[in-house]
């Protein structure tokens, strides 16, 4: 039977060089907990963290994980997440290593309902990932993060969640007033770091966590942006289902195209599904981590450089 309560002090951070993973290893650092941190990279030159980060190269095979995964309390996986059977071998590791807590690399819409998969079939590998933690619950326990969509990452395009800032120009989806979830990459950061903290540990253990910077509309954000930068963008209109439709035949056609599967993601966060309206229900965790609000201007100022 895991123990929940066991204190989780040794923390390693594998895919540390990607968008969450320097996002968790910082605010881990950052943490008053005092965590000892453990950063997994390809390559070590790319790496450049706190001096109290410990960085190593690793290719990520069995050996290399079983070596580095002894003595850690806990996993937090950033790696890419639809290779369902390195995930698995990563889990299996981390279980045979004694691993208290894992954090799958599941950073994300909400895919937990029961027709998520149904609205967005390249998640199956997330449900599946998510679902073998929970076989093995009581031996290592899990926590799981729902954010939205990256809300820094509509601003560095080309062409990512209807924003194409190097053409100047942004697909409005059904209005542009259905309201969805965005958070920033040091939200996402912060919520991993609390759910590994003292005070948080037993509340996460086995649990879905919801956390967002903003509950906002694709309008707000351009009429915010457009201030920003003195720019009119050129706004165009589409419609999600028609996305959507467009984005299954497009994948149908080239299971190998990876455009289709941004579509999905897009179409799915101005609300196909259900996937990314989940502040009202089931709620978010943001008060309940200790999350401090996040203000929307300033968080796309600092995502634009300005």
């Amino acid at each position: 039977m895991a123990d929940h309560s066991r204190p989780v002090n040794k923390i390693i951070v594998l895919g540390s060089t990607g968008n969450v993973g320097v996002a968790a290893v910082n605010a881990l650092a950052a943490h008053p907990a005092d965590f000892t941190i453990t950063a997994v990279t390809r390559d070590k030159s790319k790496a450049k963290f706190p001096s109290k980060v410990l960085v190593v190269e690793s290719d990520l095979s069995k050996s290399s994980l079983q070596s580095l995964f002894r003595n850690q309390d806990a996993v937090v996986s950033c790696l890419a997440t639809f290779a369902v059977e390195q995930q698995r071998d990563i889990v299996d590791t981390a279980l045979k290593a004694g691993v208290a807590r894992f954090i799958p690399s599941e950073y994300g819409l909400d895919y937990t309902g029961p027709d998520a998969i149904d609205w967005f079939p390249v998640i199956k590998p997330k449900v599946e990932n998510l679902n073998y933690l929970r076989q093995f619950q009581n031996q290592m326990s899990w926590t799981t993060f729902v954010v939205g969509s990256f809300f820094d990452l509509k601003f560095q395009g080309p062409e990512i969640f209807g924003f194409d800032m190097a053409a100047n120009k942004v697909t409005i989806f059904d209005g542009g007033n259905v309201e969805f979830e965005a958070s920033t990459l040091s939200r996402i950061g912060e919520a991993i770091a609390a759910a590994l903290s003292p005070g948080h540990l037993s509340d996460t253990a086995n649990q879905v966590v919801f956390v967002n910077s903003f509950t906002t509309t694709q309008n707000e954000i351009v009429a915010a942006l457009q201030n920003i930068t003195k720019r009119r963008l050129e706004v165009e209109h589409d419609t999600t289902a028609a996305f959507r439709k467009r984005a299954l035949k497009a994948l149908e056609d080239d299971p190998e195209d990876w455009k289709p599967v941004g579509d999905l993601i897009t179409a799915s966060v101005y609300g196909q599904g259900d996937l990314n309206q989940y502040s009202k229900s089931p709620g978010l965790w943001n008060e309940r981590l200790g999350l401090g609000k996040e203000d929307l201007v300033e968080s796309m100022e600092k995502a634009l450089g300005v």
